[in-house]
């Protein structure tokens, strides 16, 4: 079990109870997820913010897993236009929308551990993406057909694109350079002392990828009645254990983004000039509003 799978499992897990995946603190400066509290009783429900960054282009260029609460929503943001593109197509159509089966998550990234959000919430436990108002349907909507099926589903993908393209050319050559920090001396290092750690905390494991392989099994297999306390113990320790690589990382990822920005300084312009434009055009046409998870 891989950190993608696990994501994977628990956001699925997550949705049956409720609740989507995780973030933290959008609205925070971005300096980096806080010490997590202990897991003494059970922390308030998870929430969202509209608050934007005050640099747009931290929600595409995340260095912490703090400043990767505004990278989930403006995801999550993507594939609302899409369904909302798509479901105002199949209204027109007089068919069900197509592709609005699975409920939207805050899906974290496996290279950017919140470990604010984690500790509090735990793995299994997170932000509940908004619903937006859906368009009036009409009383009979039929099952479309194949050719109308596609044709609103194409028109979702596009709606989608259209928000997505202005960054995606710019994030996907961040998160390339952003692998770099995998191979900080300093974080190798914190990250050996990491079993020892979590066999302090009662999880005897060999490394990270196997403790995910625990977490997995444990939230998949609780009764309902201990899954709060299972979930909470089992971020808090993670959190716990993780805060000296994630301190030896983060400098190196700030680094890397300063390099990043100098770098790639006429498409950051392009960026911070066309971002917010952008998402403010797809809230207005498709009555949808910008939200990112936050503890």
């Amino acid at each position: 079990m891989n950190r993608t799978s696990l994501a994977r499992t628990l956001a699925a897990a997550a949705t049956a109870l409720l609740t989507a995946a995780c973030g933290t603190a959008a609205g925070s400066s971005g300096q980096g997820p806080s010490a997590p509290p202990a897991p003494t009783t059970a922390a308030a429900p998870a929430r969202v913010t509209h608050t934007l960054p005050r640099d747009p282009a931290l929600m595409v260029l995340p260095a912490t897993g703090a400043e990767s609460r505004w990278t989930q929503g403006l995801d999550v943001f993507v594939q609302q236009v899409a369904r909302t593109a798509a479901a105002d197509c199949a209204h027109d159509e007089g068919i069900t929308p197509p592709g609005q089966e699975v409920p939207l998550a805050f899906i974290s990234y496996a290279e950017l551990p919140d470990l604010a959000f984690l500790g509090r919430h735990g793995f299994g436990h997170g932000t509940e993406v908004p619903v937006p108002t859906p368009a009036a349907s009409p009383a009979a909507a039929r099952s479309g057909g194949a050719a109308e099926t596609r044709r609103c589903r194409a028109e979702g993908e596009a709606a989608g694109a259209a928000v997505r393209d202005v960054y995606l050319p710019v994030q996907q050559a961040w998160f390339g350079a952003l692998t770099a920090s995998r191979n900080d001396p300093a974080a190798s290092r914190a990250l050996r002392d990491l079993p020892g750690c979590l066999a302090d905390h009662g999880y005897r494991v060999r490394d990270e990828n196997a403790f995910f392989a625990l977490v997995d099994s444990r939230l998949m297999n609780a009764p309902a009645a201990d899954y709060a306390r299972e979930d909470s113990a089992l971020g808090s320790a993670y959190a716990l254990c993780m805060r000296p690589v994630e301190a030896a990382r983060e400098p190196v990822r700030r680094h890397l983004r300063e390099r990043f920005l100098a770098e790639h300084a006429e498409e950051i312009r392009g960026l911070r000039t066309a971002l917010v434009p952008a998402l403010r055009r797809a809230e207005r046409t498709y009555g949808l509003r910008l939200a990112f998870p936050t503890p």
